[in-house]
């Protein structure tokens, strides 16, 4: 015998009740008609949520034994819904119909219903052709809100609320994904891919009672609604994250043409400007100007140049759109670990106090512009261990691009590519994995090698790339500076990712040992040597720290959510404490003129008082001064690489002895430059009198 129970959501419907009950009674006795007598028992379950009326009492009193209360704390109609489908369930239901208390929903649709459920259809929706009597106010404001439904998700179903059949298959689908304060029901049951029917009917008017739906709680459903759907979850999302990424970048228009963040100046990202530039510009990279980056860094810095030559703004957007890219990349992982566009909101919302931590952001550093390609190679491991599995050759789409910009940053992405040959199974799938990864490297990698040879520039990239900046490294290690893994402050930032990912380990369903082992690769490619802004790909993994948190606060995690919880807090507080509580007021404030300031501006005027000036920066790093003046390299070398080896220090040095440089940077108090400056024909300028450089020109 097969069980349907009619679940009735009602808050304070005293009134109503003695005049829908018997109507929906009478619904349940006409299946006589379709199902033969003695093959269906069935029953109405009202999910009271929290009445405070006589609602209780009028169903103790109520004759029909097949009307039970089920009484539940308030939560809303969806928790109402969800825990009378629950109860329904309990009771062994094979089917639930699902509609209001008022009328609105006519019972007379429910012989339809049934009769497609036992045709086959596993969903049967109930759809307004016809809004009855309402006012034109809320017949507007209806359909507004279900066009923006339907805009914002395709497979929303336009005139359709609450009133549906599902089987029971379906039910427990539902109950895996919903939540009583998550997704609107109506939203959510479309995506779970049952098979459906529709059934249409006339909206009936309320018989007695008020409507709970006033103005104020239907434009809350609304949003509620709105944030239910993925795609406008990621608007704002990447809405939140541009605003953060202009607040906080010093290239932002927020600031000006030098100095940003109070005493912080350009370095990184007027390295890479100073190369993309010098690449449009008719200079072959790593012939005529090298660095320890690659060459797709100097492309997007050419595109930086290209959009705006004498200002940052360029900058400004390619790193924005890094940003925005990762958050979008990281968003979708989200939803594969949630199911949930809202939680996968909140997770990315709060994943903005990582990315933009006074810490790791004080420059716009190569490490940002690989963000968005270690998001996307982390979302395709994500899709093999939680979805249907990723592309392989997106991974190595995104292999090769973070190859070209910082190979150290590529090597931490190797964990994603294990993670996912793990899920493989036999020669086959691992021999089309293995040309896919290949075909996607090979689609972002050839063409940039081929620019290269084009420009006769290949062996030099090898050259410089790789082999050089290894030597580089090494001569940084055997002068005994260890980098910066150990400092306090970032300390601080690894006990929140430890914390977190070992949460995540408990929290996550299955694949519970990707999130730490993943952390572990990654701080183990940075234990070598390590500045604090190496750590900025970390931040892709605070997704899982963020994930773990969140899940602390709902109480199906039962006690874990207690001591995973104190875990995580306790590595914020030492996070907090360790990095002074607070975004440096630097972010916000201290924009106006000061001494520093007025020294920087100094320097970009000098600069530009030649046309194409060629500069040197000797012993010191490139700051930007010529932007306005679109200065060029005047050597291979022309500033100091940490760790150097002599001969970038002779190329340099050699610069100057031939008068190869407009323009010469030392630092102050560089008494051994400044006396070879002297004896090579070079001056110093007058202005700007004091600073941290002193600026030298040629003898006319």
């Amino acid at each position: 015998m097969r069980k349907l129970f009619l679940v009735v959501p009602c808050l304070n419907e005293a009134d109503v009740l003695p005049l829908s009950l018997p109507r929906m009674l009478s619904a349940l006795d006409s299946l006589g008609g379709t199902v033969p007598e003695g093959e269906m028992e069935t029953g109405i379950l009202i999910a009271d949520d929290g009445s405070t009326d006589g609602t209780a009492d009028f169903l103790k009193t109520f004759p029909d034994p097949r009307v039970q209360h089920l009484p539940l704390p308030h939560s809303g109609q969806q928790g109402a819904i969800l825990g009378g489908i629950r109860a329904a369930l309990e009771q062994g239901a094979d089917a639930v119909i699902t509609l209001d208390a008022d009328l609105q929903d006519d019972p007379e649709a429910i012989p339809q219903m049934v009769e497609k459920w036992l045709g086959g259809k596993q969903v049967i929706y109930g759809i307004r052709n016809d809004r009855g009597r309402d006012s034109a106010f809320k017949k507007t404001s209806a359909w507004l809100f279900y066009a923006l439904m339907h805009l914002s998700d395709r497979r929303h179903i336009p005139g359709h609320a609450d009133f549906r059949l599902m089987d029971r298959r379906c039910l427990e689908a539902l109950l895996e994904k919903a939540t009583p304060s998550g997704d609107l029901i109506r939203n959510l049951v479309p995506t779970l891919g049952f098979d459906a029917d529709t059934v249409f009917y006339t909206r009936g008017d309320r018989p007695a009672g008020e409507s709970k739906y006033n103005l104020f709680r239907m434009m809350g459903l609304s949003w509620k609604g709105l944030l239910a759907q993925a795609p406008v979850c990621l608007f704002f999302l990447i809405l939140l994250t541009f605003t953060a990424f202009f607040l906080t970048s010093i290239d932002s228009p927020l600031h000006d043409d030098m100095v940003a963040h109070g005493g912080y100046i350009r370095h990184d990202s007027a390295w890479y400007f100073m190369g993309g530039k010098s690449w449009v510009n008719g200079l072959v990279p790593y012939v005529d100007f090298a660095d320890s980056k690659g060459p797709l860094l100097w492309l997007f810095y050419a595109l930086a140049y290209l959009i705006s030559p004498r200002s940052w703004i360029g900058v400004f957007w390619i790193n924005a759109l890094a940003y925005v890219a990762t958050a979008a990349l990281l968003f979708h992982l989200s939803l594969l670990l949630t199911s949930s566009p809202k939680k996968s909101l909140r997770i990315g919302v709060l994943l903005n106090f990582f990315y933009f931590i006074p810490l790791l952001i004080f420059d716009d550093k190569a490490e940002a512009l690989t963000l968005p390609f270690v998001a996307l190679s982390l979302l395709m491991a994500g899709k093999s261990l939680w979805g249907k599995g990723g592309s392989f050759f997106l991974w190595g789409l995104a292999f090769g691009a973070i190859l070209l910009i910082k190979y150290s940053v590529a090597a931490m992405t190797g964990i994603f590519l294990i993670a996912m040959l793990l899920r493989l199974r036999g020669w086959k799938s691992f021999l089309k994995a293995a040309g896919g990864a290949l075909g996607g490297f090979a689609l972002i990698v050839v063409p940039v090698l081929a620019l290269l040879w084009r420009e006769g520039a290949l062996e030099a990239f090898f050259q410089e790339y790789f082999l050089k900046t290894f030597l580089t490294i090494n001569n940084i290690l055997d002068a005994n500076d260890p980098g910066e893994f150990l400092r306090y402050e970032m300390l601080g930032y690894m006990a929140v990712a430890v914390a977190g990912t070992l949460s995540a380990a408990v929290a996550l369903k299955k694949a519970k040992w990707f999130p730490p082992v993943a952390l572990a690769w990654f701080l183990l490619c940075l234990a070598r040597y390590a500045r604090t802004y190496y750590f900025i790909p970390v931040g892709t993994l605070m997704v899982f720290t963020v994930l773990a948190l969140l899940r602390c606060f709902e109480r199906d995690f039962g006690w874990k959510r207690y001591v995973f919880g104190t875990l995580i807090a306790g590595a914020l507080v030492f996070f907090g404490i360790s990095n002074g509580w607070t975004y440096k007021e630097d972010y916000f404030y201290g924009r106006e003129m000061n001494l520093h300031r007025e020294r920087a501006q100094a320097y970009i005027h000098l600069v530009a008082e030649k046309r194409h000036p060629r500069v040197l920066y000797w012993g010191c790093g490139d700051h930007g001064y010529g932007i306005r003046a679109e200065d060029l390299p005047a050597c291979k070398y022309w500033a100091l690489q940490a760790g150097s080896t002599p001969e970038m220090d002779e190329n340099q040095e050699n610069t100057v002895k031939n008068q190869l440089a407009d323009f010469i940077f030392i630092n102050t108090y560089d008494w051994e430059r400044e006396h070879k400056l002297s004896e090579y024909g070079y001056i110093r300028c007058p202005k700007p009198e004091f600073g941290p450089y002193g600026v030298f020109i040629r003898k006319e």
